[in-house]
């Protein structure tokens, strides 16, 4: 892989905490042409928005696509993979939040998405301001 590829695949990891000794939050900014995840699974819930190109993922026995400004939930313990759609490859940011944090706030019971993809130009904008105010923020590294 050239130089020049290398840079188009970027994957970068920040870790903030909500609030005062809240609970962690794991934040993704990434931009793959050609890098395929294998078959995996997160202990957290994932929220995605699809900042550029498009992404395929496997997902629930189909194929989901999303495209930009679309916001991908992918639920705990659900394998999926994902990749580029087309051969411009994808971008986005990617929040990996505890159940607690969406559960906070419901009737009982954790969340439940029926469609992983939902189409919201405004809560996409509004998810992409906060990961990159987030991100902006990470925790410090700890004091040895």
């Amino acid at each position: 892989m050239s130089a020049q590829e290398r840079i188009r695949e970027q994957a970068r990891w920040t870790r903030a905490r909500l609030g005062h000794g809240g609970p962690p939050l794991d934040l993704l900014t990434a931009r793959f042409d050609r890098h395929v995840y294998a078959p995996h699974a997160h202990e957290e819930f994932t929220v995605g928005v699809t900042v550029g190109g498009l992404e395929v993922i496997a997902y629930r026995g189909g194929h989901i696509r999303s495209g930009p400004g679309s916001i991908v939930v992918l639920e705990p313990g659900e394998m999926h993979t994902g990749g580029p759609a087309a051969p411009d490859g994808y971008s986005y940011r990617a929040l990996y939040a505890e159940s607690s944090l969406l559960a906070d706030g419901t009737l009982g019971g954790l969340p439940h998405f029926r469609e992983p993809v939902l189409h919201d130009p405004e809560l996409a904008a509004a998810l992409r301001l906060a990961h990159t105010d987030i991100s902006a923020c990470p925790d410090p590294p700890p004091v040895p």
